[in-house]
């Protein structure tokens, strides 16, 4: 059965395609920076792996959530999430 892209949820691999052809993660706090390939990340996670569980992963190792006895968040973010967020919502999109 093959996968249809068009039916993918917000918020998954499987949405971004088309989309984005790279995902970036950033963190203004630690000053670290990635970028990722969506068909590669699609590829290897699956088009129904959600966005936020890879983001845990790849932040497993920030200061800020390890800190113990003191609460503190991490502060990796998509940046191209907003953007395609922005694009969709002048199109009349209701995304998440």
């Amino acid at each position: 059965m093959r996968y249809d892209l068009n039916m993918a949820q917000p918020g998954t691999f499987g949405y971004l395609v088309g989309k984005l052809d790279v995902l970036r993660v950033e963190c203004w706090e630690c000053n670290r920076a990635g970028r990722y390939s969506v068909a590669k990340l699609v590829a290897e996670r699956g088009p129904d792996a959600k966005l936020t569980d890879w983001r845990s992963e790849q932040t497993k190792d920030c200061p800020q959530k390890n800190v113990p006895g003191v609460v503190r968040a991490c502060h990796a973010i998509m940046p191209d999430l907003v953007g395609l967020r922005a694009a969709y919502s002048f199109s009349g999109w209701n995304g998440p």
